[in-house]
């Protein structure tokens, strides 16, 4: 669960950066208004790691819906050969 703080508690980071747990964003408001959020570094890599493969899957998909023959998908996409 994400917690909501004013961006002045940044005036003491060190405890800021102490209470960024994973899976627990910080989200900081500057006049009642959300301007950033932190995130544990784990969460991040993981958070761009799945946006990478969504890409990736996204193109793949397209790439195969244009009817791609599904050896050339397969041999692209270093899958293994679907028949001999």
């Amino acid at each position: 669960m994400e917690e909501i703080r004013p961006i002045t508690i940044l005036r003491n980071y060190n405890k800021v950066i102490d209470d960024v747990k994973d899976g627990e964003p910080v989200i900081l408001t500057k006049n009642g208004v959300g301007k950033a959020v932190l995130v544990n570094i784990e969460e991040w890599q993981r958070k761009q790691a799945e946006v990478r493969l969504l890409t990736e899957l996204s193109k793949a998909e397209q790439e195969f819906g244009d009817g791609e023959d599904i050896d050339i998908f397969a041999e692209k996409y270093k899958l293994e050969r679907f028949h001999d």
